[in-house]
């Protein structure tokens, strides 16, 4: 692997009001996004070569143009995939440079469709900030405020294991075994091993940051599920989530277009579970 690729130790999605876009912390704490995804909510799509772009913060963030150029070299995403790094503190001026020129009159109508974009930014960035927006997005607070993890476990984990009730519906299991054309039958037998990761990775990872859920195996027994931790507002989460994978995996044609639709829609893709999928789709 090349010397020079860099390395994010969190990944998450940032929220603009209803706009989404990945967001990263790199392992020297560096914050950012990834490039590609701010670009499109810019009015800059894949079609685009970059120089446009780039151009484009000339006009709106000219003093951004010297901290791009030390982050040319793409970087390395906790799935495995390679991106082009976004550093943070560049959004919020070229947000409002855009908002103001449109104010004013200056802003060329073929850039007048990102204004809206622009204000969600602004309006996101006014309320909570741009560091809290990435660190909550990607967990990151809990990583460097050990107080603030301490609080999410009083919130969501319970102080003992309570007693086992069914949280995951048949038809769950009936969606994901149908992505690899299996026929679920009951519980006699236990799921099979890829169903389970596809548990951890989509249900509980998106909604329990990896340091709370490391916290759930150090208290739980062999045979007790993760599920029994929960306090009822960890239980809320939960249920919502599984409802939502639910859902994508019944409109998903297969396991590969579930797995692209949760990373679109969650937290990123998982390199392992793309390549069990090879495995299991060359037997089923």
């Amino acid at each position: 692997m090349n010397a020079t690729v860099l390395t994010a130790s969190h990944y998450g999605v940032v929220r603009f009001g209803d706009l989404q876009c990945e967001a990263v912390v790199l392992k020297g704490g560096e914050r950012g996004y990834v490039r590609r995804q701010l670009a499109k909510l810019l009015g800059f799509h894949e079609t685009h070569k970059g120089g446009r772009f780039a151009r484009f913060l000339a006009d709106f963030a000219p003093n951004s143009l010297s901290t791009l150029e030390k982050t040319r070299e793409p970087i390395l995403l906790p799935s495995g995939r390679q991106a082009q790094f976004f550093p943070a503190g560049i959004i919020a001026d070229v947000a409002s440079a855009v908002v103001s020129a449109a104010i004013n009159g200056t802003l060329h109508k073929a850039r007048q469709g990102i204004v809206p974009n622009c204000m969600k930014i602004m309006r996101a960035l006014a309320t909570t900030g741009e560091v809290a927006l990435i660190d909550e997005a990607t967990g990151y607070q809990y990583h460097r405020a050990p107080d603030a993890l301490q609080e999410l476990i009083s919130k969501l984990l319970r102080q003992s294991c309570s007693s086992w009730e069914r949280r995951f519906h048949p038809d769950y299991y009936r969606a994901l075994y149908r992505l690899f054309g299996w026929k679920y039958q009951g519980h006699d037998q236990n799921p099979p091993h890829v169903v389970g990761q596809i548990t951890q990775r989509w249900v509980y990872g998106p909604v329990l940051p990896a340091t709370l859920i490391d916290e759930i195996r150090a208290r739980k027994g062999i045979s007790q599920k993760h599920h029994q931790w929960l306090s009822d507002q960890g239980l809320a989460r939960l249920e919502t989530q599984i409802h939502a994978v639910t859902a994508i995996a019944r409109s998903s044609t297969c396991y590969r277009d579930f797995d692209r639709r949760c990373e679109a829609a969650f937290a990123g893709g998982s390199l392992q579970l793309a390549l069990l999928a090879e495995d299991f789709e060359e037997v089923a």
